[in-house]
């Protein structure tokens, strides 16, 4: 698989004003200011999507672009079909922000009222915003599906053998996990060649090594996680390299990520 990156970071956002008074201070009331708050709000939402479906063994976290209704389509008929293991409940959902093209966001509104498969956030959906729409999805099932068993985050243009999958999370030996993540895990640094679509500003990264982190083109993880990094990320600088930022979180929380057999 290959694995995609994004070439510069996202700035712009909003940031909550926070007001501090001096009665009765003590460590235990001083609110600490997000660094990174994610201040977007849903304007296609399926919030009973995981209601309808009782408990998700599984949610399956696409990212995907305006254009790539195809490639949706695609996963809607094969690997991503939610009927397709009998007795296992499995949510499907795709990943978007908002395009500059209102004729894109129009038809993306028609796809989501006939599949009802889509959530967007009202940030711009451009290759540098995919840590966006990574933390977008985490917020998702923490707050609307937090009662799932397992979360897969991947991209439209990625082909998941489900089969396995589900074998392997299915396994007799296999015990109720939290604070499980895993993946294709990568060791390396910082590529500071500005020429190369890793690179990686020493303003935004000074240190010499990442953590180790999953790629992003698919990684597995037990639902409880997907707060944990939610609200790490509020805390933790914003990085375009949208799989190397989820492994800062990874590192903030003591959560280690393991190889995936295959």
């Amino acid at each position: 698989l290959s694995v995609t990156r994004p070439t510069s970071s996202y700035s712009g956002y909003r940031l909550n004003k926070v007001v501090i008074t001096h009665k009765n201070i003590s460590f235990g009331n001083i609110r600490t200011r997000p660094i990174n708050p994610h201040s977007f709000e849903f304007v296609i939402n399926e919030p009973e999507k995981c209601e309808n479906n009782g408990s998700p063994f599984l949610v399956i976290l696409i990212s995907t672009t305006h254009k790539e209704f195809d490639a949706r389509q695609a996963i809607r008929e094969t690997w991503g079909n939610e009927s397709n293991f009998k007795g296992i409940k499995i949510v499907t959902l795709f990943l978007l922000g908002k395009n500059a093209d209102p004729v894109l966001n129009h038809m993306v509104e028609q796809e989501s009222q006939i599949f009802h498969d889509i959530v967007v956030e009202d940030f711009i959906d451009s290759y540098h915003n995919l840590t966006l729409k990574t933390l977008m999805g985490m917020k998702w099932v923490a707050t609307f599906c937090s009662k799932a068993k397992y979360v897969m985050k991947t991209d439209s243009d990625i082909f998941v053998n489900m089969d396995n999958l589900i074998y392997k999370l299915l396994k007799p030996t296999t015990k109720p996990r939290r604070r499980y993540f895993t993946g294709y895990v990568i060791n390396g640094g910082p590529i500071r060649d500005v020429r190369s679509k890793w690179y990686m500003p020493r303003d935004l990264y000074p240190d010499s090594n990442y953590p180790p982190f999953c790629s992003g083109t698919g990684y597995i993880f037990s639902a409880d996680v997907a707060e944990l990094i939610y609200k790490t990320s509020l805390h933790t600088r914003l990085l375009h390299l949208e799989d190397v930022y989820v492994g800062l979180c990874l590192r903030k929380l003591g959560i280690h990520p393991f190889q995936n057999s295959g």
